[in-house]
C-alpha cells in the first residue's frame, strides 16, 4: 500500500512554502530537489531514521535517472527556461514572482554538473554523504529563511509559515 504523501499536512505546508519563498540562492534551488525527493521517500517509508531513507533513495532506479543522469534537474531548468521575460532580461518564476538572469541559468548548469559528478560514484557511502550534505545545506538555508518569516508580521497568519521543516537533517549523523 502506497502512502499518499500529498495528504500529509506538513508536506502540504512545505510544498506551499517552497513554491513561493523568495531569494533562493542558485545552489539551494537544486539542493531543494534532492531534499524534496528524500522527504517523499522518508514519509512513504513511515518516517524511519534518515540513514534508512537516504540508502533507500540511493538504491532506487529513479535516483539514477533523476539525479545521476540529471533528468529531474534538467526538467527543473527547462521549466524555468520555458518562461522567458518579455524584455529578454531573464526568466520569470511565477510562483515566487522572481526573475532569474541568464547568468543564473548558466550557474544552474554548472551546479547541475557538479552535483552529477558528486553523485556519479559506485561508492554508496560517498553518495550517502553527498545527499546528506545537499540536504543539510538546504535545510540550514530554509530554517534561516523560515526564522526570518516567523518574525515578519506580514507573514504571521499564513498557512505555510512554520518554524520547522517536515524532515530534520541537522543534528543527525
Amino acid at each position: 500500500m502506497t502512502i499518499d504523501v500529498t495528504k500529509n499536512i506538513d508536506v502540504r505546508r512545505y510544498v506551499s512554502w517552497k513554491k513561493i519563498v523568495k531569494g533562493k540562492p542558485i545552489h539551494i534551488r537544486l539542493y531543494e530537489l534532492v531534499y524534496y525527493e528524500l522527504l517523499i521517500i522518508w514519509i512513504e517509508m513511515g518516517k524511519p531514521i534518515i540513514r534508512s531513507a537516504i540508502y533507500e533513495i540511493i538504491n532506487r532506479k529513479e535516483f539514477n535517472e533523476d539525479f545521476i543522469k540529471g533528468q529531474k534537474i534538467q526538467q527543473f531548468i527547462d521549466e524555468i527556461k520555458d518562461n522567458p521575460c518579455d524584455d529578454g532580461s531573464g526568466y520569470y518564476i511565477s510562483s515566487s514572482n522572481e526573475v532569474l538572469a541568464k547568468e543564473d541559468i548558466k550557474n544552474l548548469y554548472k551546479i547541475k554538473h557538479a552535483m552529477k559528478d558528486e553523485l556519479n560514484t559506485k561508492n554508496k557511502i560517498d553518495k550517502y554523504r553527498s545527499i546528506f550534505f545537499f540536504c543539510k545545506i538546504y535545510e540550514s538555508w530554509a530554517l534561516s529563511k523560515k526564522d526570518e518569516q516567523i518574525h515578519d508580521i506580514t507573514k504571521k497568519e499564513r498557512f505555510d509559515v512554520t518554524p520547522n521543516l517536515p524532515l530534520k537533517i541537522i543534528g543527525v549523523d
